[in-house]
């Protein structure tokens, strides 16, 4: 799964075409983020070399920063290049460096928790064999079965309402990030608390989300809550919420649809009976423990 967001967000966000260029940016951000994982102390004694990785992710960057600027394509639709085209109130456009810090920025939000809460889900349909087949059908009926099918159109995407609910219950049960930070700009009353401004609260996406007077039953895999129902940003925010809401969630989301229905539409799946799975940490998220391993076959 993370080979796959990974492949996703160069392509719609950096706009990298295949070849060396692209290889190259794909293995350095892999090290990249497998050395962010790591414990801290581990960090310090590998600095040396995690600065060379940042310098040549920088090199290959700012390269094709500088090539969008001379070649500008405007058939282009990547976010990068949408960057480089774009201008302030003043008609002033951004730095590379901003274009930089925005385009990293995206790479390491955007790809490991994508791949995480793909993980989950799959986790969350392996535990729950109706829903699993629920969901087969439903992308059997929309999209189709077989390994050779078309990519789905938005409209068969738009259609999965299923599948769009199971991803919403795991991200219920198995928020991939778990709390939430916010600074406060003015004092603020919490239940009997007031809190003054300049003050650091942290809502706790994973408490919330299993609090049973808000979601009855809240510890059972039911993606019925989800269907036909407009649910309260308040008591269901895995993305964060407010004006600081998380930029990539339709992305997100949309991206884990047809990720999940090319899978369900080319393989069966069963769960690794000797697998026990955890929740552990992986970096700032909430990972699977050993990754969900499963046993495929083709369809």
């Amino acid at each position: 799964m993370q080979e796959i967001t990974l492949d996703i967000i160069l392509r719609a966000v950096f706009g990298v075409a295949e070849g060396e260029q692209r290889w190259r940016l794909r293995r350095w951000m892999v090290e990249a983020l497998r050395m962010a994982g790591r414990n801290p102390l581990l960090l310090v004694a590998a600095w040396n070399r995690l600065a060379r990785i940042r310098r040549e992710i920088d090199r290959l960057l700012y390269a094709e920063i500088a090539r969008r600027r001379v070649q500008a394509q405007e058939d282009s639709s990547d976010i990068m290049t949408l960057l480089v085209a774009a201008r302030d109130e003043e008609g002033q456009p951004m730095s590379d460096e901003e274009i930089r810090d925005e385009m990293v920025t995206m790479l390491v939000a955007g790809h490991e928790t994508t791949a995480t809460s793909l993980a989950w889900t799959i986790h969350a349909l392996l535990q729950n064999p109706e829903e699993l087949e629920a969901a087969r059908a439903e992308v059997a009926q929309v999209i189709g079965e077989g390994q050779r099918l078309p990519a789905p159109s938005p409209e068969q995407i738009a259609a999965l309402e299923s599948l769009d609910a199971v991803i919403k219950e795991t991200a219920r049960l198995h928020p991939v990030v778990p709390i939430v930070v916010r600074r406060l700009e003015r004092d603020t009353p919490i239940g009997d608390y007031r809190i003054p401004a300049g003050n650091i609260v942290a809502p706790c996406i994973y408490l919330t989300h299993r609090r049973p007077d808000l979601w009855p039953d809240a510890e059972r895999f039911n993606p019925e809550r989800f269907v036909g129902r407009r649910i309260d940003p308040y008591t269901f925010f895995p993305f964060g919420g407010g004006t600081r809401h998380c930029l990539g969630a339709a992305f997100a989301t949309y991206e884990m649809k047809i990720v999940l229905a090319r899978l369900l539409s080319r393989l069966s799946l069963w769960g690794d009976p000797g697998q026990r799975v955890r929740v552990v940490r992986r970096g700032i998220t909430f990972a699977p423990s050993g990754g969900v391993p499963v046993i495929a076959s083709m369809n």
